[in-house]
């Protein structure tokens, strides 16, 4: 029965201690994930202007005739401002997400210091 409960004590120190490292990898793999979308985001906008540059270039040279250009370049202008506009809603996400936290993190502090005041101060700082 000793043997049972020692064991069961040390897992549950085991868990105790190896619970936060499992969350803070959890919490950089999410980071991770968003910061590979937006430079997924950026490389794909980066080889729309590179077609739309070499598009230019076709053009200017005489391969395209203006019907045809004036049609890629205007797909590829259409497929450049989605990819912006993805873009920036990743931005505003992680951004939001960042505020979040930030906020939460500035209550935490300020319970704390609440607790750390002895009561006739307390008193005195919420008047």
């Amino acid at each position: 029965m000793l043997t049972i409960a020692l064991a069961f004590i040390s897992l549950v120190a085991v868990v105790f201690i190896v619970y936060p490292l499992i969350k803070r990898k959890n919490n950089n793999r999410k980071e991770n994930k968003v910061n590979n979308k937006l430079q997924d985001l950026v490389l794909k906008k980066e080889s729309v202007y590179a077609s739309l540059k070499e598009l230019e270039f076709d053009y200017r040279t005489g391969k395209l005739s203006p019907e045809d250009y004036e049609e890629l370049r205007s797909e590829l202008k259409d497929i450049a401002v989605s990819l912006l506009k993805k873009a920036d809603r990743e931005k505003e996400e992680k951004d939001r997400e960042k505020t979040i936290e930030e906020e939460i993190e500035l209550e935490v502090l300020k319970i704390r210091k609440k607790k750390d005041l002895p009561p006739h101060k307390e008193r005195i700082k919420d008047k």
